[in-house]
């Protein structure tokens, strides 16, 4: 009997859901429109390369082609929090060194496009009448990806080549019937061009398109419980062996190190006034040629960063500063040889960082850079004993955790993965409650900074699905971004939120209409932090 009433529950709430769906197009005649927040922000710098074809890339090429994808990825985080000008940097800088690769047409199909996205969203008029250029350089091959071929419809509608939009939309359509934001924006391009009745009937196939998904996903869930019961039943559950599977970390990533400190912050631990006229003149310029080297190393030119370190520590040197100071200067030379794409620098990296005071190690930010590039060098161990301190000088450092996990799982050692991981969680959830309380009353904890969120944009993750399970509403919710994450499956975010209150409002909305695994994330300067609450 218990097993006839759920079968009917899950009946019944698919039901339900469809009902919902179809609610939408009792009225006749429905409005609809297309404006920019239509176009999907596409994470998929792998294609790039995919569509390249290349068997094999020179040395040279190879460097060209890992500097464009950082400034790729780079721009496509800049887009997602709606940094179009700083984006549409990044993604010429992209498009430069792939073609310094020489790559073919249809590999720059995507930096292209992504220029084009970039100059619509700007928001700048002089930038989106720039949008045709790069439509025009896009070659069709593009059109067999569905969400650019999507994309590509969208710009040429909002630049006023309804008839192609059109085209591009029924395409996108036959490839996938179940991609229900393509038939509500050609609705719209249909009833622009005053076609009222060819949008009629694409509203109405949009309608049986949902309902053909939602009996899909009504005979799935009666499937599931089927097997669930048959499992109960027979007690397989009980016989099924668990097996230990590593919990999930971040790898360390290279292009995450940044320099911070200026010049002004790396003399704090000199006294000014003990230096007389000639020696504070090679400070000034000391701290100068440091700074120049801070801007060109995050700007991605580290060849000149180099430069510019090595001469502030010959002029800090006939200063005669302290040790610590020439370290602070010598741990971003370290950084610059790094990420050199010169096979000497990146040989000088241990001897320098075997240089380095102790005194730098009490610093959370110059010892995670240093546990980066330990990791790079393949001390993994020393990686980890230096993440752990991280973590010692700021237990809310979550990223060091996630690396940590990351590492173990490549040392076979899952013990300390979980262990890792368990910190992870624990302090996440600590520093999400200690965040909630700040919003709500306003008052800090002097203990735990939460710089990191100053500034912030707040998103929702939806959750990730597949192309046959997507939630029929997943296209109509604002500003949404989808991640490819391979074998057709999706993590879909949304939202773009300036407060954390904001998010969390609209996180208790989805999560009322069925999406159980949202969560709220924040982005800061176009990069996700470490920052997540659930409901």
């Amino acid at each position: 009997m218990k097993k006839i009433i759920y079968l009917i529950a899950i009946f019944a709430f698919a039901t339900f859901n469809s009902m919902v769906a179809n609610s939408l197009f009792i009225e006749d005649h429905v409005v609809v429109s297309i404006n920019q927040n239509d176009l999907i922000i596409i994470s998929d710098v792998a294609k790039v390369m995919e569509y390249a074809k290349v068997k094999g890339l020179s040395d040279r090429a190879a460097d060209q082609v890992k500097l464009a994808d950082e400034a790729y990825t780079k721009g496509v985080q800049l887009m997602q929090q709606s940094d179009n000008v700083k984006a549409i940097l990044s993604f010429k800088t992209a498009l430069k060194n792939y073609k310094r690769a020489k790559l073919n047409d249809d590999a720059l199909n995507f930096p292209n496009l992504q220029l084009a996205l970039a100059h619509q969203l700007s928001n700048d008029a002089r930038n989106q009448k720039k949008v045709l250029r790069y439509l025009e350089l896009v070659t069709n091959s593009v059109e067999k990806e569905k969400e650019w071929l999507y994309n590509l419809a969208i710009l040429n509608y909002l630049n006023r080549n309804e008839e192609l939009a059109a085209e591009q939309l029924e395409a996108v359509i036959k490839m996938d019937k179940n991609f229900f934001k393509a038939y509500g924006n050609l609705a719209a391009v249909y009833q622009a061009i005053n076609d009222s009745k060819k949008a009629d009937k694409v509203l109405t196939r949009l309608k049986y398109a949902q309902d053909d998904l939602a009996e899909k996903q009504r005979k799935e869930q009666l499937a599931l419980a089927k097997k669930k019961e048959k499992a109960k039943n027979s007690n397989k559950a009980d016989k099924i062996e668990k097996k230990s599977t590593p919990p999930k970390g971040i790898n360390i990533d290279p292009t995450s190190l940044l320099a911070k400190r200026d010049g002004k912050s790396v003399l704090k631990n000199e006294t000014i006034t003990a230096f007389d006229d000639r020696l504070r003149k090679k400070l000034r310029e000391g701290q100068e040629l440091y700074d120049q080297g801070i801007v060109l190393f995050n700007s991605g030119e580290f060849t000149l960063a180099i430069k510019a370190f090595k001469s502030a520590l010959k002029k800090f040197n006939q200063a005669k500063v302290s040790q610590l100071t020439l370290s602070y200067v010598n741990t971003n030379l370290a950084m610059s040889y790094y990420r050199s794409s010169e096979k000497r620098d990146q040989k000088k990296v241990g001897p320098v960082i075997e240089m380095l005071s102790k005194q730098v190690y009490d610093d959370r930010d110059l010892t995670y850079n240093i546990a980066v590039m330990q990791y790079g060098l393949g001390k993994k161990e020393k990686a980890i004993e230096l993440l752990e301190k991280c973590n010692s000088l700021d237990k809310y450092f979550l990223l060091s955790y996630q690396n940590q996990v990351a590492i173990h799982n490549e040392l076979d050692d899952l013990k300390s993965a979980k262990k890792a991981f368990k910190n992870h969680e624990k302090y996440k959830n600590e520093l999400t409650e200690v965040y909630k309380e700040y919003v709500r009353t306003g008052v800090k904890n002097s203990d735990v900074d939460l710089s990191f969120l100053d500034g912030a944009i707040f998103r929702v993750a939806l959750g990730d699905f597949s192309e046959f399970n997507m939630p029929i509403d997943i296209y109509l919710h604002d500003d949404l971004i989808t991640v490819p994450l391979g074998n057709d499956f999706f993590t879909f975010i949304c939202g773009n939120y300036d407060s954390y209150k904001k998010a969390e409002s609209y996180l208790l909305k989805v999560s009322s209409n069925g999406y159980e695994n949202a969560f709220i994330i924040a982005f800061k300067d176009g990069v996700r932090t470490d920052f997540a609450s659930e409901f």
